[in-house]
């Protein structure tokens, strides 16, 4: 009786096993066990044997439960050959499957890498590229929106600009400088606990980037740098802290707005559909409409719930520069006309202004100096980018 229970058991757990790509070491340990069925069968078989000396009818009762025993040591043997065809078969599916998959995956690799999804003055950029980056939002649990499509694809077109402009031009960062740039990005990404004794190629990796790309980046990046400090003066620095002191001296505005959000159009009759609804709104807010009100009905922007209040922000580094310059320039109580900036068409309205405190140039100069380096290098990549033949075909 043990062996009859004992077969279909194992029929069962093999086709478990088969299901699940067990294969190697789960047939190895099922032969072990039919063999353990096969010779405990064979001693009960010889413990009959000696039963049929005592008597006779004793015998004729042995030779019966070792005819039993027999025939359930035929259907093991039987199983055991069921059983090795069965796994036999899926490991020849299985190496098929892998196969293929193999060629499947080696195949979207060369696609990847061989996509071209847009080009740069005839320079290509490649899907490989493109992917990466997006998988980064992906890690991160992000929807990818055509909006951050776009500021990706941006990405990568500025960063072929800036390679392609840093080659034309006499100027070269050393290996030594190169060297000492990584590993202060290094020390700065490995003081993040999240990295922390994680090595940098690692690091690199789940930003979509690579230790090689990044000792790229920071060669044009170096100089760029040079060739920038070559074609500004300290006067033209202290020139432009002279005409722009709220951006240093910590002066802060308060503001709100109504936001027409654009990031996903890319068509000119959306643009233009986008632009004659701001129009709309603001026509209304002249004609007495409460701003507010109006932000809660029309504004795009998450602040819409609160009137569209995004509270205070100073001049450099914490809201971007069309809007900074717009809101900066007007007087408390006034609503602007509508600003295009990034993300979209804007009606502001400043609530409140604190001023800064007195500051001098030669207490600021590193702060002027990295501002407007920046907006030298944005004046330059706009520059290239309206010279550049651009074609997407993303």
């Amino acid at each position: 009786m043990r062996n009859i229970i004992v077969v279909p058991v194992l029929l069962i757990l093999c086709l478990l096993q088969t299901n699940n790509l067990l294969f190697a070491d789960e047939n190895t340990e099922l032969k072990s066990e039919l063999s353990l069925v096969i010779t405990e069968t064979s001693a009960e078989v010889s413990t009959a044997a000696e039963a049929v000396e005592s008597t006779e009818a004793v015998a004729e009762k042995a030779v019966e439960a070792a005819t039993e025993e027999v025939e359930a040591v035929a259907e093991v043997e039987t199983a055991t050959e069921e059983i090795a065809t069965i796994v036999a078969e899926t490991e020849e599916s299985t190496e098929a499957v892998v196969e293929e998959a193999a060629e499947v995956v080696a195949e979207a690799v060369v696609e990847s890498e061989t996509d071209v999804i847009a080009t740069v003055n005839g320079e290509k950029i490649f899907r490989l590229s493109f992917d990466k980056r997006l998988n980064v939002f992906r890690r991160m649990n992000q929807e990818v929106t055509d909006a951050i499509k776009m500021q990706v694809m941006n990405q990568l077109t500025k960063k072929m600009l800036l390679k392609q402009f840093v080659e034309k031009q006499d100027v070269s960062a050393s290996a030594e400088d190169i060297k000492a740039e990584v590993e202060k990005i290094q020390f700065f990404l490995q003081n993040n606990p999240a990295n922390k004794d994680k090595p940098l190629d690692e690091i690199l990796e789940t930003q979509g980037s690579s230790v090689t790309e990044l000792e790229e980046e920071v060669s044009r990046a170096l100089a760029l740098s040079k060739y920038l400090e070559n074609s500004v003066t300290d006067a033209d620095k202290k020139s432009y802290f002279d005409a722009n002191k709220d951006a240093f001296n910590g002066a802060k505005v308060k503001a709100s707005h109504i936001l027409i959000d654009t990031r996903n159009m890319r068509t000119e009759a959306e643009l233009a559909e986008a632009k004659k609804k701001i129009d709309i709104v603001k026509v209304q807010i002249d004609k007495g409409a409460d701003f507010a009100e109006m932000a809660k009905k029309f504004s795009e922007c998450p602040s819409a719930e609160n009137g569209g209040d995004i509270g205070f922000f100073q001049r450099k580094g914490s809201i971007v520069e069309e809007f900074a310059v717009v809101a900066f320039a007007m007087e408390v109580g006034k609503i602007s006309e509508p600003v295009k900036t990034q993300f979209g068409y804007h009606i502001i309205k400043v609530t409140e202004k604190e001023p800064g405190k007195e500051v001098k140039y030669a207490d600021v100069a590193d702060m002027v100096d990295f501002v407007y380096m920046q907006l030298k290098t944005e004046s330059l990549l706009k520059e290239l980018h309206d010279k550049a033949k651009i074609n997407v075909t993303l």
